[in-house]
């Protein structure tokens, strides 16, 4: 068996870019607000302008609902979400960005958008495009495959 380091292990490559892009942002976002955890962010920001229920969160995201409330407690907790009933189900509530939530949004939002800026300086904006092109095909691949089985 040959035993070398392969550097285009895709398995590799996504783990260390994962783990270094949660360094990144442990380091920027917990300037913005205390406690606040990178796993956060998914969630935080498929909440939007317009709300969106746990159940609807969990399906977005591809997660348990009890990792979404799970998430959302958390958030509850900082003061960056809050819910009412929703209108059109009163056995369902609506989660809403606060204005602490807003204004954390809109700095996760820039300093991401800063990140990608980087990242299309260092690719070309042709190969990030691409790269992100690929991403996606990897991940509807997958979703298919696991309605299949």
């Amino acid at each position: 068996m040959e035993n070398h380091i392969n550097t285009k292990f895709f398995f590799k490559v996504i783990y260390i870019l994962k783990r270094l892009t949660d360094e990144w942002g442990e380091h920027v976002i917990t300037q913005f607000i205390p406690g606040f955890k990178m796993g956060y962010i998914p969630v935080f920001m498929c909440i939007g302008t317009d709300g969106i229920s746990n159940n609807e969160v969990a399906r977005e995201l591809k997660i348990t609902k009890m990792a979404a409330s799970k998430i959302l407690k958390e958030l509850y907790a900082l003061k960056l979400i809050a819910s009412e009933k929703d209108p059109l189900d009163a056995r369902s509530e609506r989660i809403f960005l606060t204005p602490k939530g807003k204004e954390i949004s809109t700095k996760v939002k820039e300093s991401a958008d800063g990140l990608v800026a980087e990242y299309r300086k260092v690719t070309g904006d042709e190969n990030y495009d691409g790269a992100i092109d690929v991403l996606l095909a990897i991940t509807r691949y997958h979703e298919e495959i696991k309605i299949k089985h």
